[in-house]
């Protein structure tokens, strides 16, 4: 019989608080994204696509997230990033730059940031984090909350 997870939910938040689901529009993200706007109808959620305008699709992929967010009922906020194509860490680490940048830059005191990770990463991070020498540490892969800018995140 396969293990099945429980869902796990943001924690309370302050009156007028926002959780901000960083939303790609791939499979994890659609997931949590509808998991949380069928929750708790009090809840105020924005899925928010970052564009990083790396790919050739980018556009059509912004569309559409926005367009399934609209069907949720959900507010939607598209933040375009710049790319730094020089940047030492690569392509993909300069565009994690860029994308946890702007998630901070729409934080506000009591806001949580809530990104969808599945197994997979989690393994993947306590590997990397082992191969870079972390140790015990290495081995707690990804907090399932800490704080992030004036508020909080939650995966």
């Amino acid at each position: 019989m396969a293990q099945q997870s429980l869902p796990i939910y943001p924690p309370a938040l302050p009156p007028g608080a926002i959780v901000h689901v960083a939303y790609s529009g791939g499979l994890d993200s659609t997931v949590l994204l509808h998991l949380l706007a069928h929750s708790d109808p009090r809840m105020r959620l924005r899925a928010v696509h970052i564009h990083h305008g790396l790919q050739p699709l980018a556009d059509e992929w912004a569309q559409r997230c926005e367009k399934f967010a609209g069907k949720l009922g959900v507010a939607f906020e598209l933040l375009r990033v710049q790319v730094d194509a020089l940047d030492p860490a690569g392509p993909e680490g300069a565009a994690r730059t860029a994308r946890y940048e702007a998630l901070r830059g729409l934080m506000r005191p009591g806001d949580c940031l809530a990104t969808a990770h599945h197994r997979d990463d989690q393994a993947e991070t306590v590997l990397l984090r082992l191969l870079r020498g972390s140790g015990v540490q290495g081995l707690s892969a990804m907090r399932v909350l800490r704080p992030f800018a004036p508020g909080c995140y939650f995966l």
